[in-house]
């Protein structure tokens, strides 16, 4: 067997493979002598194929069992050959040429993709980067603790008329020229006053509505004005509990007082504020890598990646068009790529530095989560006793360890602003 590698560009290679007659005669006679043994000749029996029936069957068969052998000779010859090279394809292989007649020569020429070759950039003479890290202000505790009166808050039926911030159990009658419209009615709907789109007029025209009362309204819908039968079932005020120490033991048992609760919630936005910014470095660490590295992302695990995301948007759409998985494909392509990339760097460094997960690590991160909360120790157990979770979780602590060993290089310009700027701007994209 002779063969013969091209390199199309960093993933994509030709693989022509020649195998003469002399190694393929011994297999296509037994696939011969095979066939032939259930061939059945005109007025003969099975299998007895001799002088001119043997020419017939010749005439009739030999193309097709040309065929069938060089798709099995293909199979076992192309394996031979990318071990001996020692390749590894990620896609399946397309042939390009192929030629075979019996008594000649098999030759083929497939196109296949292998991970690509690339050099990672010189990370450990360190490298610089730029993460964001936000301040909490006074205006978080207080947002997080009008969250929790919200979550713990009750509501009260009364009977007077409504006004702004009541809630309203209705029913909602589309009209056309003040006609109900047939299929166009939702029934038992919680709306807010003074919230969305009952705010400006049709606040105005609600306020002081009553229990068992209609009225028509009109709704400014996506730009549209909507008109609507609006039938009230009940009208229900929310009661927010004060800030005291009995309600600091309603949320949290183990707090003494307020001022307790007050602490414990402001290190749990510290808490998170922190979380995010070891994601802004870790993502300011990917961006580095990607940016740096010569790298192009196969063409087929682009493919295989937007199937994929397809597929899991097919599952919350079910009646997905094909306009939107187009759409999809298009808008998720940059993505799909630098995932790709970062896939396939992350994998090297943890291959050249042998950055592993011990069964003694995946214990002692089990232990402190149950540390963390004992509360839910079975769950926990049960949820680690899945194998796609056992997998996640071996993922991620990995990663944290991949991340840790690169911070080591890491020099990271911190740019710290107050969660103010951070709201503003979360204000200007809603």
């Amino acid at each position: 067997m002779k063969t013969k590698l091209k390199k199309k560009n960093s993933f994509t290679k030709n693989l022509s493979v020649s195998v003469p007659w002399s190694d393929l005669e011994s297999d296509y006679q037994k696939l011969f002598d095979r066939i032939k043994s259930n061939y059945t000749p005109p007025g003969g029996r099975k299998g007895k194929v001799f002088g001119i029936h043997l020419d017939l069957f010749k005439k009739n068969y030999t193309t097709s069992i040309e065929g069938q052998f060089a798709e099995e000779s293909i199979s076992k010859y192309y394996k031979e050959a990318i071990d001996k090279l020692e390749l590894v394809p990620i896609n399946q292989g397309k042939m390009l040429d192929l030629k075979f007649k019996q008594e000649q020569n098999l030759e083929f020429e497939i196109e296949f993709e292998v991970k690509p070759d690339f050099n990672l950039p010189k990370y450990e003479k360190k490298f610089k980067i730029q993460a964001t890290k936000y301040i909490p202000s006074d205006q978080d505790l207080s947002d997080a603790l009008a969250d929790l009166q919200n979550r713990f808050s009750s509501m009260k039926e009364i009977n007077k008329g409504a006004k702004k911030e009541h809630y309203l159990l209705v029913d909602m009658q589309e009209l056309d020229n003040g006609a109900p419209i047939i299929g166009k009615k939702m029934e038992k709907q919680y709306i807010r006053l003074g919230f969305g789109a009952f705010n400006d007029d049709a606040l105005s025209a609600l306020e002081g509505i009553k229990k068992d009362e209609k009225r028509n309204i009109s709704l400014d819908i996506k730009g549209n004005k909507v008109h609507y039968e609006l039938f009230v079932h009940k009208i229900e005020e929310q009661i927010i509990p004060e800030l005291n120490d009995e309600f600091a033991k309603t949320v949290d048992p183990n707090s003494k007082n307020i001022k307790d609760l007050k602490s414990k919630v402001s290190d749990n936005i510290a808490d998170n504020f922190n979380s995010e910014y070891l994601k802004s470095v870790n993502n300011s660490i990917i961006d580095y890598f990607v940016q740096k590295t010569k790298l192009e992302a196969p063409d087929s695990m682009i493919e295989n990646y937007l199937n994929h995301l397809v597929e899991n948007n097919k599952t919350q759409q079910p009646n997905m068009t094909e306009e939107q998985e187009t759409e999809i494909r298009t808008s998720s392509k940059d993505m799909a790529i630098m995932n790709i990339k970062w896939y396939l760097i992350k994998e090297q460094i943890i291959n050249l530095q042998k950055i592993d997960v011990s069964n003694d690590d995946l214990e002692k991160r089990k232990k402190e989560l149950i540390e963390k909360d004992p509360q839910n120790a079975k769950s926990i157990k049960v949820f680690l006793k899945d194998a796609n979770n056992q997998q996640k979780f071996f993922d991620d602590i990995l990663n944290e360890k991949l991340f840790n060993y690169l911070k080591e290089f890491a020099i990271i310009k911190v740019d710290e602003k107050n969660s103010d700027e951070l709201r503003k701007m979360q204000g200007a994209t809603k």
